[in-house]
């Protein structure tokens, strides 16, 4: 208590004169700094009651004076006042350190990032981006790759760097997920994001955000986000405060505020970017034979953030599916690895004369968020394949793709899978689906791959229409793949498919959910991917297993300029454009909600990856860590 002279001399003083020497004390003291070894004893001292605190008559000098109520009560007063104001003044240094942090943080932000080697910025030294005009002009925050699109990402950065409010509301997605400290990029964010839905609320809007990246950096930015709204109990004087929802935003704003999506093409593929109509590579990437490149490269990136901040461009309605527990599950009951290896034609270990799969423990992106699209089979295991031997540009990753599909069918299949989709069986909606004429006996060897489209683009080459006869599929249109229809479009193919359709347009069958069954022997699984990221499902024990996949939630999309209404059909439909959970009931709702925390609070990682002893247990080749 500061120095407070808690014993009494050995004359006996007046009451005043106790008094006015006790308040005395504690005020000459109070303003003083608070040393750490006080922080404690305040901790220590806090909750004994006064009587223990004194000392008696015998420890007191041998003096006859005891205290009496008014004694104490004074000292209780103190105590309590001076325990106040250093929780008080605790609480001002925290927050003036959380605010030297956030500083520190925005000013790296803000740097320019030097790199060895690194060639001319494609859009020159000096590109300018469209003036953003407050009250006009629709807020937005950005989450770029900048190692996406052959480092176009990184120029891309550069130049907002070089622009006002751009500076201050484009991120690097990368550092945003390495910044989770208290003080880092991600309150950065999460302060630039509240900010932005109070501008956009004037204008009776929502705000935007670009996210910039490959095919699965749509699904890592929503859940950034979902990441960023997260409440801490913790921290509710910093804006964390829980709502009643999980997050901190209600649910009323969350309907209303969510940000609407622009995905800027920087991957291979690029098919959320172009179903969107935002272009299937990234802005100004064009050669011209005028012989400036740089600056048509520079108009069509000011073109493109013209078009993002346009009141004017459209926002529609987007199905999100998710993986979630099999209906009166509260976990899924498989296990996630990824394949591993050497790069090259083929991963695989030679061992006993026999090429077998190499795991290792998964990493990020964790399964949850489908965005686009999902298969178990062939081009799951190819696009683990091809994740070992990524490029640097897209077109040497599109011909990596095909090196790998060419390796695959001349290879005998490894021991860890079955031949073909053997083993697999898919419902939907509690009707057999897959392998078609289930019930006479028909196995899955005879496909390729199963899986469903929620957008009409494949690795910028497969489309999907509703299944119809020949003369149909010959003659007439067909309703395509629509991303806000509460449907998956299933598809099931084999090499044959490519002839019967003809062509690269899919047949398919709208369903509202998907339940894949998977059986076979211990040391088997099956290769599935998810916006293009590719993992390996199996069971430790040999067990069957299950993976459900549902409507979780519509979130808003912003259409660009280049939107085809023939890949998409009609998604302007009228109804009106919001986020919200989604579920045939309040509880299937809550469900999802339940969900997306648990994967936000890192839950969703050990309930889904398999530790090395789970791969063990399986019966698997556990690749040496390193």
């Amino acid at each position: 208590m500061g120095n407070v002279n808690c014993g009494c001399p050995s004359n006996v003083d007046t009451s005043a004169d106790r008094e006015h020497q006790l308040i005395a004390d504690w005020q000459e003291n109070k303003n003083q700094p608070i040393a750490k070894e006080q922080e404690e004893l305040v901790g220590e001292v806090a909750g004994i009651p006064v009587e223990q605190a004194m000392p008696s008559a015998e420890t007191a000098g041998g003096s006859s004076y005891m205290m009496d109520d008014k004694d104490k009560s004074l000292i209780e007063a103190a105590k309590k006042e001076w325990e106040e104001e250093s929780a008080i003044r605790i609480k001002t240094e925290r927050q003036e350190a959380w605010r030297s942090d956030l500083e520190s943080a925005r000013t790296t932000m803000r740097e320019e990032q030097t790199h060895c080697n690194r060639p001319a910025n494609r859009y020159g030294t000096d590109a300018q981006l469209p003036v953003f005009e407050r009250g006009r002009h629709v807020p937005f925050l950005g989450l770029l790759n900048q190692l996406s699109g052959a480092m176009a990402g990184l120029d891309i950065l550069s130049v907002c760097k070089q622009n006002d409010y751009y500076r201050d509301r484009c991120f690097n997605i990368i550092d945003v997920i390495k910044g989770q400290r208290r003080g880092g990029l991600l309150d950065v964010f999460r302060i630039e994001l509240c900010l932005a839905k109070e501008e956009a609320l004037a204008l009776g809007t929502r705000p935007r955000l670009v996210s910039g990246g490959g095919d699965g950096t749509g699904s890592f930015a929503l859940y950034i986000v979902f990441l960023a709204l997260k409440a801490d109990d913790e921290r509710p004087d910093e804006g964390l405060q829980d709502t009643g929802n999980g997050f901190i935003w209600t649910d009323e704003e969350m309907a209303a505020s969510f940000p609407a999506i622009a995905q800027m093409p920087l991957g291979s593929a690029n098919d959320f970017a172009n179903i969107l109509g935002w272009g299937q590579k990234y802005p100004g990437d064009k050669k011209v034979a005028c012989g400036q490149p740089i600056r048509y490269a520079a108009t069509m990136l000011h073109r493109w953030w013209a078009a993002v901040i346009d009141p004017a461009s459209k926002i529609s309605n987007f199905d999100i599916w998710g993986i979630m527990p099999t209906k009166g599950q509260e976990s899924c009951d498989f296990k996630l690895a990824e394949l591993t290896g050497k790069r090259g034609t083929c991963p695989n270990e030679k061992i006993d004369g026999q090429k077998v799969l190499q795991l290792k423990e998964a990493g990020k992106p964790i399964p949850f968020f489908v965005c686009l699209y999902f298969s178990a089979g062939f081009g799951a295991y190819m696009t683990a394949r091809f994740q070992l031997n990524r490029h640097k540009t897209p077109i040497t990753n599109r011909c990596e793709y095909v090196r790998q599909a060419m390796a695959i069918i001349a290879e005998s299949t490894p021991p860890q899978l079955q031949l073909r989709l053997n083993g697999v069986e898919i419902d939907c909606e509690g009707k057999p689906y897959f392998p078609p004429r289930r019930e006479r006996g028909t196995r899955g060897r005879g496909y390729r791959e199963v899986g469903f489209y929620n957008i009409n683009w494949q690795a910028h080459a497969m489309h999907g229409a509703n299944r119809a006869p020949l003369p149909a599929r010959l003659c007439s249109s067909r309703e395509p793949v629509m991303f806000n229809d509460g449907m998956v479009d299933m598809f099931r193919w084999k090499f044959k498919s490519l002839a019967k359709n003809p062509g690269l347009r899919v047949q398919t069958d709208k369903k509202r959910d998907m339940l894949l069954k998977y059986s076979g022997k211990q040391g088997q699984g099956v290769f599935f991917q998810w916006d293009g990221e590719a993992r390996f499902a199996f069971s430790p024990t040999g067990d069957e297993f299950h993976i459900f996949i549902r409507k979780v939630m519509t979130i808003p999309v912003v259409l660009g300029p280049y939107h085809d209404k023939r890949l998409t059909g009609n998604v302007i439909d009228g109804q009106p454009v919001e986020f919200g959970f989604f579920g045939d009931s309040d509880d299937e709702k809550e469900k999802v909600r339940r969900r997306v925390l648990q994967s936000v609070r890192g839950e969703l990682d050990s309930e889904l990856n398999a530790t090395r002893e789970e791969i063990g247990a399986g019966s698997f080749i556990l690749a040496e860590p390193g």
